[in-house]
């Protein structure tokens, strides 16, 4: 399949237009299309009626029947008329960023759970667009966006998409319960969280294999491979170094322009990351565009309200990176490679240090009948002094603060206070 891809420019723009353009591409490679042109505009803001405006459309026309182009792809996410009035001009399947993505990640979904995110995602989209999309019964039909064939079938359509966004968001919640459990379960058993984020294609994958490897760990290896979006699943594995246990996950890749729609509905992965103790931005450091994505991840992250969450940044491929003073001023920035190893210690021995919970000096007297927390004492605090009172066991001890309201009722110095 053959496109043109199509960028309107403003002075506004976050991210440069080339940058835009070629990440535009790298998604519509994945999806199969071949790019023969690229047309960007100039403009204080994109055309309400059409996005870029009727001369340079009347061009885009003549590209489309010249070189027989099958779909067009705008940089941005149109309006539901954009859609329709483009489409009577070009006569050829219109297709946004965002249905571009959302059929990427249809692409890529490999369990229930992914499925669902995505449906729902596809259907948000479709519902104001319902004049103007082929729909099927449990995706987006045909190549791009078409119009619709009448105002019965349209609000047929609209009922049924609104049924089933109730019964996804149902199917969903049940999911996000089944992953909140699954972190609470973690949390109890007191293993730091240690997320790997960072653009699409960085090596975070590849980060966790080595990881993995180098420490011996009995776990399988996670998918990896040179692509966008190779995979959508979140992977955990239990990793220990130097005598602490910690929970090494691998998330979701980003891109510039996220739909919201699928941030909102991939909670799995969000949730991973908003739980996290730690959080190793994965940069690949040999990118032109390092700026540009960098900002992507960053972006995302605030949107996430992760900003307070301690974070690494990990300047991965540093084997194929030129500028060898590259750094992130007042953070904390490692040299990284997965293919030398180059700074695999001091990656690990970070995480150590970032992870290592603070201690709380205390003096406790616990009742005989809190054997439960005596257990936890026992087993997690350093013990100064012991002693075996009348009214239960006297402590002078040492816990770890995300311990420490498990005896604050029993801190004799706090209830001296």
């Amino acid at each position: 399949m053959k496109a043109i891809l199509v960028a309107v420019t403003t002075k506004y723009d976050v991210y440069d237009v080339d940058y835009s353009l070629a990440e535009l591409e790298n998604l519509a490679n994945v999806a199969g299309y071949e790019v023969s042109n690229k047309v960007t505009q100039s403009l204080d803001k994109p055309t309400p009626k059409t996005y870029i405006g009727s001369g340079k459309l009347d061009e885009i026309k003549v590209m489309v029947d010249f070189y027989e182009i099958d779909t067009v792809i705008f940089n941005d996410e149109l309006t539901p008329a954009q859609i329709r009035n483009i489409q009577e001009i070009l006569d050829v399947d219109i297709i946004d960023r965002t249905f571009l993505i959302l059929k990427i990640f249809e692409m890529r979904a490999s369990d229930k759970s992914q499925m669902l995110e995505i449906k729902l995602a596809n259907a948000m989209y479709m519902l104001p667009r319902i004049g103007y999309l082929s729909i099927g019964s449990d995706r987006i039909g045909g190549g791009g966006l078409t119009r619709g064939s009448g105002e019965t079938e349209r609000e047929l359509n609209r009922r049924r998409l609104i049924s089933e966004i109730h019964h996804l968001q149902t199917e969903i919640m049940k999911s996000k319960n089944t992953k909140i459990n699954q972190i609470s379960r973690i949390k109890r058993n007191e293993l730091p969280i240690v997320a790997l984020v960072g653009y699409t294609n960085s090596g975070k994958s590849t980060t966790m294999n080595t990881l993995m490897n180098y420490l011996n760990s009995t776990g399988k290896e996670v998918f990896a491979k040179d692509q966008l979006f190779a995979t959508l699943a979140t992977y955990n594995r239990k990793l220990t170094y130097n005598k602490t246990d910690f929970m090494l996950v691998d998330t979701i890749g980003f891109v510039s322009k996220l739909p919201h729609n699928l941030v909102a509905s991939f909670y799995e992965t969000l949730e991973e990351v908003k739980n996290a103790d730690l959080i190793i931005h994965v940069i690949d450091s040999s990118s032109i565009y390092i700026n540009q994505e960098l900002l992507v991840v960053l972006e995302v992250l605030h949107n996430l309200n992760c900003n307070d969450i301690p974070s690494i940044y990990l300047l991965n491929k540093w084997d194929k990176t030129i500028d060898m003073n590259m750094a992130i001023p007042g953070k904390k920035t490692i040299r990284y490679s997965n293919k030398t190893q180059e700074g695999i210690d001091e990656l690990l021995n970070s995480i150590i240090e970032e992870i290592s919970e603070s201690t709380i000096h205390a003096r406790v007297t616990i009742p005989y009948k809190r054997g439960d927390i005596v257990k936890v004492i026992e087993e997690k605090a350093t013990i100064n002094k012991r002693e075996y009172l009348d009214n239960g066991t006297y402590y002078d001890l040492e816990i770890p603060k995300k311990l420490y309201y498990l005896i604050k009722d029993y801190d004799l110095d706090t209830m001296i206070n």
